[in-house]
């Protein structure tokens, strides 16, 4: 099984996505084409396909460990460890997202950012180094977009990101399709918005589609291929990322299609010269 490296020097960038397993036949065709597959879900008991997934592919863990504003309980941190070493995962990945409500009472069933704020900052750093210490291997963290205005932040979500990964060594998972999103609910345009994102920092990149949402009255991730606009966003960003190891479509759904993972990934690799 062929691996690739967390650092930044190495020159392999690994394109793959994540797995579906009700795909596991057409994944495991196209391997050659697609080189890693990133996990949202431990693997089934029953599911035959995966000794042979886990033997072809490099597995990227990115199942959620917890919501780091907050510590990860003893139990999330074993849970962690236990599926890093079965993927034998070059690092691990979390969002900055928060879910539960600061007093645990309420599980608001959706990932949702921090508030940029100094008190939230030192919560994720000290988190993150405790976690990256706990499971013995590095972490890379996702952005979450906003969908509606939030008056509260003491800083720049840029600002944000790039204290946090000078703070605690982490590597920055950028989801163009979340920068596209944040950029449409603040109608700018969604250059702009990435230019203000720390993008040296980022190691893995998410390239996923959208589609339209009724209750948002507007677009959101969804299990389809990326359009052209994300695509040529995507190559735009590339080009400032010079710490990038990995490039996922992202698309977790038992409504995925037959198809739509391989055409994504040939796609992505393509216009972004990764072929």
């Amino acid at each position: 099984m062929g691996v690739f490296c967390f650092h930044p020097m190495a020159e392999k960038i690994s394109v793959g996505a994540f797995y579906n397993p009700h795909l596991a036949g057409e994944i495991l065709d196209a391997a050659g084409r697609i080189d890693h597959l990133a996990m949202a879900d431990p693997p089934r008991k029953d599911d035959e396909y995966f000794p042979k997934i886990r033997e072809k592919f490099v597995l990227l863990l990115h199942d959620y460990i917890g919501q780091l504003s907050d510590p990860v309980p003893p139990h999330a941190l074993e849970r962690a460890k236990r599926l890093a070493e079965l993927y034998r995962s070059p690092w691990i990945a979390e969002h900055f997202q928060c879910v539960l409500t600061q007093d645990g009472r309420y599980n608001v069933d959706y990932v949702f950012p921090p508030l940029y704020t100094r008190e939230f900052l030192q919560r994720y750093i000290r988190n993150a180094l405790d976690l990256q210490r706990e499971v013995g291997r590095p972490l890379v963290i996702e952005s979450i977009p906003r969908y509606f205005a939030i008056h509260l932040d003491e800083m720049t979500e840029g600002e944000f990101l790039r204290r946090f990964f000078e703070a605690t060594g982490c590597g920055f998972l950028l989801d163009t399709a979340h920068a596209w999103l944040g950029a449409h609910y603040q109608r700018r345009p969604a250059r702009d918005y990435l230019a203000e994102l720390p993008l040296d920092c980022v190691t893995e990149l998410h390239i996923a589609g959208v589609a339209e949402y009724s209750a948002l009255e507007g677009p959101w991730i969804g299990p389809v291929e990326p359009t052209d606009e994300i695509l040529d966003l995507s190559a735009w960003a590339v080009e400032r990322m010079p710490r990038l190891r990995a490039v996922t479509f992202d698309a977790f759904s038992t409504l995925l299609q037959p198809g739509t993972i391989v055409r994504s990934v040939e796609r992505i690799r393509d216009r972004l010269g990764l072929s």
